[in-house]
């Protein structure tokens, strides 16, 4: 496996990781991470050398080169499920949230503990900020937190859904926009000025599914906006330059709807370039679609129970 390879991997119920040929939608590996083990969050680091998984009282990482199929670490601790994980830029340092209300961040040159701060709320989901000193965590509370991990603290926190459990947040490459969806369908986006979010980013709602929203996210070039359901679609959205409300701010408007998926959709990854968008779902498969025709190009079938979570990285390595 070179470093310009693709690297698309799923995890499952079935105690499996399967890495595919994206080109072909064959398996080229699997491991096997133990029949007591549950993965809920899996991601890949940038430099396409590492595999961190997240899962119930647990987070470890792969080194995706080796030929061993056991974890290189390890990290236990967490009292709860783990609900969100991903690297830093710099692929020494993976971070999580959990159930238990921790924000943690793990060195992988140590296979130390980085940095650790505890809310009071379940958290469900996180992502890093562009300027790579802020995490942005969603709670079961419907509240979004701007956690500053040089300063170890949470600077910030907002109620865009007060009771209703934030499900996952996406944030634009440049920080324009944060978007958070729920529990009830809703998304609520946040536009920032200087990639900044505060208590006066204006704020706009809209129903994207009438049922649990499971993954949002927000594709490297602004384009789109997927969201997927247990409704058991996937929403393309596109941001509307003419729909523009009082406040002069374009709306996320539906491009289309993906239909394929015969159960809960849990995770959605766009490519790089955006052409594509890959889903995964409890009907044991993963699909791969060209987002502007929203047609099928890809069922990978493998996993024998439902496949929770994916990571791709496509990304060219210099």
């Amino acid at each position: 496996m070179s470093e310009n390879d693709v690297i698309l991997v799923t995890s499952s119920y079935d105690h499996n990781f399967i890495f595919w040929d994206a080109t072909t939608g064959q398996q080229k590996h699997e491991i096997n991470y133990g029949d007591k083990v549950i993965v809920n969050r899996i991601d890949t680091s940038q430099d396409k050398k590492y595999l961190a998984a997240g899962g119930n009282f647990f987070a470890s990482y792969y080194d995706i080169h080796s030929q061993k199929n056991t974890p290189v670490y390890v990290y236990d601790g967490y009292k709860n499920n783990i609900t969100g994980i991903g690297f830093l830029k710099d692929s020494n340092f993976f971070y999580t949230c959990s159930e238990d209300g921790f924000i943690r961040i793990h060195d992988l040159r140590s296979n130390n503990l980085s940095r650790e701060y505890q809310e009071k709320e379940p958290l469900n989901t996180i992502c890093l900020h562009p300027n790579e000193t802020e995490l942005i965590v969603g709670d079961q509370m419907g509240n979004v937190k701007i956690y500053d991990f040089q300063q170890n603290k949470v600077r910030l926190r907002l109620s865009p859904c007060p009771e209703v459990g934030i499900r996952s947040i996406s944030i634009a490459y440049n920080a324009s926009q944060i978007v958070a969806a729920d529990s009830q369908g809703q998304c609520h986006t946040y536009v920032m000025n200087n990639m900044d979010l505060t208590e006066q980013s204006f704020l706009y709602r809209f129903e994207a599914h009438q049922d649990y929203i499971l993954k949002a996210s927000i594709s490297a070039d602004l384009r789109y906006l997927a969201t997927c359901s247990a409704d058991k679609t996937v929403k393309l959205w596109t941001l509307n330059e003419k729909n523009l409300g009082n406040d002069r701010y374009p709306r996320w408007e539906l491009f289309s709807t993906l239909y394929g998926h015969g159960k809960w959709v849990w995770d959605c990854a766009f490519s790089c370039d955006s052409e594509y968008i890959i889903t995964a779902s409890s009907d044991l498969t993963t699909k791969i679609w060209q987002t502007d025709s929203a047609a099928v190009l890809r069922t990978l079938k493998g996993h024998k129970q439902a496949v929770t979570s994916l990571s791709i990285n496509d990304i060219a390595i210099d």
